[in-house]
């Protein structure tokens, strides 16, 4: 979510009237002002009032102290004594740009914003006006609009306004910006202009976590398609010509295509093709060729902050015992601490999955769930962008087709290696490579619920 613009305006308030030319102070009134400031840096503001008010005993109307009083009345809060300031300077400095800014924050901190957005526009386009004023008024409004959640109209004002001298925090305001109007080129784009923003900043740094959190946002941002292989190792299946019974070993591939238009902050649409083959199926049942299922789909994630979605698939002969039909697919997931985290030796992590699918033709309906909890390591080899995961897990599925056992559930422990790869310096690894093994002992009748599971996953 966008930050507040109130600590930026802090900040862009002391500097501006800071840029101004007062006359020397020397004596006792430069040695208060130099504790002034001091006292301002460390936050004790009523300290830094009452000596900025010994300074001006010692050089009265200075400019520069006057200043610097408005800015401490300004971030204290004392809105009345404030404008009395302000006025006082305007008198003194009649046509100041500066000081027609810091009324501009002004009005915005009484809670007059029509008025501020007027006085800020009149800045914003007025040719004699400093260029740095300029640009600071174009962002006053930018931020005006994204407190009325006008998020066009404030990245407007961003894209006129940011320069390569403009704080990280702002770039990522008009990041999110661009993300919610699903502009997601644009949004990555800011966000890695945040990012090399935070080389230069002195302030509004952000930390290691929320560094790779921007580069996460960058990552998900420009993906527009991917691959995903996996191979599984499992006694029973979940799909048509399987026995329950059967250990049997399965390869799957899909690629799929995500357009940008149908992709807008956290909702998207991807169509994908999936192929799926036995390469090994117990008690000599088939394995090869014959067992080669083809697929086509589409599939939505209409919800920004879950992670439902519902794909149609069309399914297709491959080979001469897959099937044609059509499948309706729902999925839910949800997880915390599955994702690299580079800035941690260790944390813990858990993950919930669970899908209906559902055959229109055969009225075959089979629904898997699992759930896992664990703690993960970073692997200090390849540049620590691997991670060992020891877990629990208890996974249940159901299969309508079964005259008996039609619910299967098992409990175990397992061990899964990631290696993540595909970054650099604006985006988070891209893709992973998978190996999980589990061993489960069935918490019901159907056997299918025991054994040994093994999963390769490669995702790019």
């Amino acid at each position: 979510m966008p930050r507040s613009s109130l600590g930026f305006c802090l900040l862009l308030t002391s500097a501006l009237l800071a840029a101004q030319a007062p006359l020397p102070l020397g004596g006792e009134a430069f040695r208060l002002a130099e504790e002034t400031y001091r006292l301002q840096k460390s936050g004790d503001l009523p300290g830094a009032l009452k000596t900025v008010e010994a300074a001006l005993s010692a050089a009265p109307d200075h400019p520069q102290l006057l200043r610097l009083k408005l800015d401490l009345l300004f971030a204290s809060g004392s809105l009345p004594a404030c404008e009395t300031l302000r006025q006082k300077l305007a008198a003194q400095q009649p046509g100041d740009a500066t000081l027609a800014l810091f009324e501009v924050f002004l009005r915005q901190r009484e809670g007059r914003t029509d008025e501020a957005m007027a006085l800020a526009t009149r800045l914003a386009e007025a040719p004699e006006v400093p260029a740095e004023v300029r640009r600071q008024a174009r962002l006053t409004r930018a931020y005006t609009h994204l407190a009325r959640h006008e998020d066009g109209a404030a990245l407007a004002q961003f894209s006129a306004a940011l320069d390569g001298q403009s704080p990280p925090s702002a770039w990522q305001d008009a990041a999110y910006a661009a993300k919610r109007l699903g502009h997601n080129a644009e949004a990555a784009r800011c966000f890695a202009r945040s990012l090399d923003a935070e080389g230069s900043a002195t302030s509004g740094r952000t930390d290691a976590a929320q560094e790779f959190g921007l580069r996460r946002e960058i990552e998900a941002l420009r993906r527009t398609w991917g691959v995903l292989a996996g191979t599984a190792y499992r006694q029973g299946g979940l799909f048509p010509g399987v026995v329950s019974e059967q250990r049997i070993l399965q390869q799957g591939l899909e690629a799929y295509w995500q357009p940008e238009a149908l992709a807008q902050n956290g909702r998207s649409v991807q169509f994908y093709v999936q192929a799926f083959e036995n390469l090994h199926n117990g008690h000599e049942g088939t394995a090869g060729g014959p067992t080669v299922q083809g697929g086509a789909g589409f599939r939505i994630k209409p919800l920004a902050s879950q992670n439902l979605v519902f794909a149609v698939q069309k399914l297709f002969q491959g080979g001469r015992l897959a099937i044609d039909d059509w499948l309706f697919r729902a999925a839910y997931s949800r997880e915390a601490g599955l994702d690299l985290r580079p800035w941690q030796e260790d944390w813990n992590y858990w993950s919930f999955y669970t899908e209906g699918d559902s055959f229109a033709k055969t009225g075959h309906y089979v629904h898997q769930l699992e759930l896992r909890a664990g703690h993960a390591w970073r692997v200090p080899v390849a540049g620590g962008s691997s991670m060992v995961s020891p877990h629990l897990v208890l996974a249940a599925d159901y299969d309508n087709r079964l005259p008996m056992d039609c619910t299967a559930a098992g409990l175990g422990a397992g061990l899964s290696l990631r290696h993540w790869f595909r970054e650099d310096r604006h985006q988070a690894p891209a893709s992973w490579l998978d190996l999980t093994l589990q061993g489960r002992v069935r918490l019901n009748q159907a056997s299918r619920g025991s054994g040994l599971f093994i999963t390769l996953t490669a995702w790019f």
